[in-house]
């Protein structure tokens, strides 16, 4: 056995050391394979002789050459300039270095590092300027590409890439024919060039002849089956008359080594998006990007994907850097304001227009995306100029019309006179004219929707009935019938409308919503959420449908349990949906389930890292659990993943607030301002920090500004009530609150001013706002759940029952209302508490405040023994609940046994003002003589 030991151990040496090829040899391998265009091949070669010789200049060019043939631009431009480093020849690396940098859409560097160079090696310098010259012109500069073209036709006038560069130049030149005409004499010469006959198709397309266009590609394809460019403009083709088949064929067809390539990749995902499925051209864009970071169609593909999936925030940061990338280009501009318009940031949108339009190259669809913007912003006059201008650009097109005519609808609802109702009467007309002639029925949709908003439900009525025979078999004109009918109370023919929408069409969420809302409206929300669930049931996929359950559930107060498990179905159906993934999240940190928020979130990020909104839950619920070390560091690479957001800056300031480094989170909430002008949050803790740090007359001043600015808003008013508030200036604190009660969107004012007018001591204004609100507003429960925790909190615990009662009888199965209504009846003394507080129990067995209720409640009862029990389970499975063994304490009080009691009450003193409780604690102690 030893000597076959022995034998084994000199076998493995010799074959290691057969293994050892030399530098040479694996040069020389690395090169056969490249020329056998087996690049994957020749990329192992070169990685295995750098693992033994790191600093071969020679195995680091041809590294970079492999990855740049493999379409690897960055892996490329990184060796090539490790070999720069290395001492590699220069007339070598200068060419392949300036094409991986132009295929990755850095043209500004290529002309930077490369504009001045000369090379003595005339095909060098010939490659060199073909890649300067293409530089040149994807920045805008015609006449330095014409002249870089011409100095490489001079150093090589017969090569193939030379005649084709002076072409593309001669064509984004407006000299077309001449293009042409050098191409076709190139091909007469060389019939079988590829690059050639790839220009002259593009020309051919550039004039509309896609007829002669197709063949020259196929017959490129023919010569050359991995001409990425071939095949994307053939790709192009078929998208653009919608043929998703032929474009889906065309990407089947890749050779194998082409479809492992980025490129190829790339064609995948653009087929992928126009099926529509997005989230796989994400998955497929997303690698790409950390490849090609600054490739332009890759970019505006990503954008694309991430805009169809919702992801509105991670659209515009692709957009952004694209723009910047590329800020001559008109389309780009276009696509970038309208997303910033999607996302409601008007001002952003014009600031996106403005270079365009201060240099008078907008066109129509530029100011038609002006006066939108400027409509948003309420400047009217620049929205009707805006429209104007494009509807002289483009007379025949109906958009600017239309556009015109909801500029002069919106003006007349936001100031209405004489005049302008005068102008908006004959701007409905036109839209009715327009949509007279509109076969689709967009032109009906808006006459619909601007008729119902002024309030002319026969009207609106009236141009449905024109809708419907356009839209046959679908299910929104029953739609838009069910919420006229509900707009005249007319709750039958709703009802009847929306189930004749959902005939149309199961599938139709609005109609179900709709249904759904009556039965509410009816205090019948249990049938609602049967009705929801079956619709889940029937389009498991449907993200909004689950997400509409959820909050539902959550209006009606059910069970924690019960909310989570239907958006964890939804996550585990559709993980890549963000709202279903932020709806869990938010719904176990209202639970109070730290814990299990963190993991969602942490499962969140697994599944989308590049969303923001995914990484801010991460960080919240970070925050949440005490670690702020990774809080921190979570929402500093939330600045990084998203700069022209403001979340990451906010975080951070939330950090410092909490550290009480007042002065460093006002230089943070700066910074988010910076990023995001217009964000809202940060606005408003720009404000609050000035408050807290006693700057109250300032801070005041910013909220009178922003009422000016902002007059349907309510916070600045809410804001203005809690600072009058805290200085006992009840009166103004009211008034701002009766303003901000008045608004569309009232926010927290409604509950505020209940609890003001309470503190005020103005009890009966106080009840007559309750009654004349919860008149006006009969669905209103968290107003109805604050008043009555008002009125608990300051010991009106008949008048609090009486309200929580009229709750349960909405919601039976609300947790919090069953916990509060079995305490109070106990502590009244009134009966059925025990009842009450296990049938909740038998709907969450866990839910904590409930089963310190029930123990309470128990011991109110005299059923000590079963009281004690129950309380010291529930010590024991929650024991981070201080307020629990406080229970526990006044329990075993009751029961007589001041000796247990004391040892936990002086158990929770040593916590000292750590224990919110520690005033209770004391109290205790004293009755018990401690």
């Amino acid at each position: 056995m030893k000597s076959r030991r022995a034998l084994a151990l000199i076998t493995v040496a010799l074959l290691a050391a057969c293994s050892q090829r030399s530098e040479q040899d694996l040069l020389t391998s690395a090169q056969k394979r490249l020329e056998q265009k087996d690049v994957n091949g020749a990329v192992i070669e070169l990685k295995n002789l750098l693992q033994q010789t790191p600093d071969s200049a020679k195995a680091r060019q041809m590294l970079g050459k492999a990855l740049l043939d493999s379409g690897d631009m960055a892996g490329a431009e990184i060796e090539l300039r490790r070999a720069w480093e290395l001492g590699a020849p220069r007339d070598e690396l200068a060419p392949m270095l300036a094409q991986s940098l132009l295929q990755s859409g850095q043209a500004r560097k290529v002309i930077g590092e490369f504009g001045d160079q000369s090379l003595a090696d005339p095909t060098a310098m010939a490659s060199l300027q073909r890649s300067l010259a293409l530089a040149y012109l994807s920045q805008g500069n015609a006449a330095q590409a014409k002249g870089a073209a011409a100095r490489a036709l001079q150093l090589q006038p017969d090569a193939e890439d030379s005649v084709v560069v002076d072409a593309r130049v001669k064509l984004a030149g407006g000299a077309a024919d001449d293009a042409l005409a050098a191409l076709d004499r190139f091909l007469q010469k060389e019939p079988k060039s590829a690059k050639a006959a790839l220009l002259k198709a593009e020309v051919l397309i550039s004039r509309r002849k896609v007829d002669e266009a197709e063949p020259l590609l196929r017959q490129v394809l023919a010569l050359e089956p991995q001409s990425f460019d071939a095949r994307g403009l053939l790709l192009r083709l078929a998208l653009a008359e919608k043929k998703v088949d032929v474009a889906a064929k065309l990407v089947e067809e890749m050779p194998a080594d082409v479809a492992k390539k980025p490129q190829g990749r790339y064609l995948q995902a653009q087929v992928a998006l126009a099926k529509g499925d997005a989230a796989k051209a994400r998955e497929l864009a997303l690698p790409l990007l950390k490849a090609m970071p600054n490739f332009l169609p890759l970019l505006r593909l990503a954008s694309g994907a991430h805009q169809q999936l919702g992801e509105l925030a991670d659209a515009e940061n692709l957009l952004n850097q694209a723009v910047k990338l590329a800020p001559d280009d008109l389309a780009l501009r276009r696509q970038y304001a309208g997303l910033q318009l999607q996302r409601r940031e008007a001002a952003k949108a014009l600031d996106t227009l403005r270079p365009v339009l201060e240099a008078a190259k907008g066109d129509a669809e530029t100011h038609l995306l002006a006066g939108k913007a400027h409509l948003v912003l309420g400047n009217f006059e620049a929205a009707d100029q805006a429209f104007a201008t494009a509807a002289k650009l483009r007379p025949e097109d109906s958009k600017a019309g239309a556009a015109l005519a909801l500029s002069a609808i919106a003006r007349d609802a936001m100031a209405p006179s004489g005049a302008n109702r005068a102008k908006a009467d004959a701007a409905v007309q036109q839209l009715r004219d327009l949509a007279a002639k509109d076969t689709a029925g967009t032109y009906d949709l808006m006459v619909v929707n601007t008729l119902m908003r002024r309030g002319d439900l026969a009207g609106a009525a009236a141009a449905i009935d024109k809708l419907a025979p356009k839209m046959a078999g679908s299910p929104v004109p029953d739609n838009l019938r069910g919420r006229v009918a509900l707009a005249r109370k007319d709750t039958a023919g709703a009802q009847a409308a929306f189930e004749a929408a959902l005939k149309a069409d199961a599938s139709y969420l609005p109609a179900a919503l709709g249904l759904v809302g009556l039965e509410v409206q009816a205090g019948k929300s249990e049938a609602g959420v049967k009705r929801l669930e079956a619709f889940v049931a029937a389009q498991p996929r449907s993200a909004q449908a689950r997400l509409a359950l959820a909050e539902l559930l959550n209006q009606t107060r059910a069970p924690a349990d019960r909310i989570t498990e239907v958006l964890a179905a939804g996550v585990r159906e559709e993980p890549t949906d963000v709202g279903l993934r932020l709806a869990l999240i938010d719904t176990q940190l209202r639970a109070g389930n730290a814990a299990k928020a963190g993991q969602a979130a942490q499962e969140a990020v697994a599944a989308l890292p590049q969303n923001p909104d995914v990484l801010d839950r991460l960080a919240r619920t970070q925050l949440l659990a005490g670690d702020k070390a990774q809080a921190s560091k979570t929402f500093t690479q939330l600045t990084v993943l998203a700069p022209t957001r403001a979340q990451g800056w906010l975080g951070l300031a939330q950090l410092r607030v909490g550290d009480g480094d007042f002065a460093g989170a006002e230089r943070d909430v700066k910074r988010a301002l910076e990023a995001e002008p217009g964000s809202v949050m940060a606005q408003r803790l720009s404000i609050q920090l000035m408050l807290r740090q006693g700057r109250t007359e300032q801070g005041l001043a910013a909220l009178r500004e922003r009422q000016k600015a902002n007059p349907q808003e309510a916070f600045a008013w809410v804001a203005e009530a809690d600072v009058e508030a805290g200085r006992q200036r009840f009166d103004a604190a009211i008034a701002a609150l009766r303003k901000a009660t008045a608004l569309a969107d009232p926010g927290e004012a409604a509950p505020r001013l209940f609890a003001v007018l309470m503190a005020a001591k103005k009890r009966d204004e106080a009840l007559a706002f309750e009654s004349q609100w919860t008149a006006s507003h009969p669905q209103d429960v968290l107003f109805q759940g604050a008043v009555a925790d008002t009125l608990l909190t300051r010991g009106e615990m008949e008048p609090a029952l009486s309200r929580y009662e009229a709750l349960l009888k909405r919601s039976p199965d609300a947790l919090q209302v069953i916990n509060n209504v079995a305490w109070l009846r106990s502590k009244l003394g009134k009966g059925g508490a025990v009842e009450l507080a296990e049938r909740g129990l038998k709907l969450a067995a866990d839910y904590g405040p409930l089963r310190d209720t029930y123990a309470t409640v128990l011991a109110g009862e005299k059923q000590f023994p079963k009281a004690l029990s129950l309380q010291r389970q529930l010590v024991a499975d929650q024991p981070d609940q201080p307020a629990y063994r406080v229970s526990l304490a006044e329990i075993l009080i009751q029961s007589g046994d001041k000796a247990a009691a004391r040892t936990e009450l002086e158990a929770l003193a040593k916590q000292g003002s750590k224990l919110p409780q520690q005033a209770q604690v004391q109290a205790l102690l004293k009755s018990i003589g401690g």
